[in-house]
């Protein structure tokens, strides 16, 4: 009997064009998500017998992406143009019950390399704006 874990397997990357939803192909793997931090706003005054501290607004931080290199991936070549522009965009990792982490990013980098008997490989960098949203979504 499984413990409640669950596995990587079958989860996309998608980002929002328009009204459609476009798959990331060639996706790998994904870190930060959840990893940003709220800032501390230091209240103290000279009544204070030590620091008193409110945490501020939740910062939700960057979200890095790695994945295959596709040149002619609609969903990479999306990513592409997202960094030129600057634009905010909309994207969500899905997980394989259907659930998923939705949020709004710039793009800030879409690396490349590869090397000797290497398939070429792409890490995209996204600052995240708002909240990351948990919700569920219809196959």
């Amino acid at each position: 009997m499984a413990n409640g874990a669950m596995l990587a397997r079958k989860t996309r990357l998608e980002v929002k064009d328009g009204e459609n939803w476009i798959q990331v192909k060639g996706f790998k793997d994904f870190s930060g998500l959840g990893g940003g931090s709220a800032a501390v706003v230091d209240v103290s005054d000279l009544d204070s017998d030590a620091k008193e501290k409110l945490i501020g607004l939740p910062d939700e931080g960057q979200i890095s992406i790695s994945l295959n290199y596709i040149e002619s991936d609609p969903g990479q070549q999306f990513l592409e143009e997202a960094r030129l522009s600057g634009e905010l965009i909309d994207a969500r990792i899905v997980l394989r019950n259907n659930n998923c982490f939705a949020y709004s990013a710039a793009v800030l980098t879409f690396e490349k390399s590869g090397g000797v008997d290497a398939v070429l490989a792409g890490t995209v960098g996204m600052e995240i704006s708002g909240l990351v949203t948990k919700v569920t979504v219809t196959p």
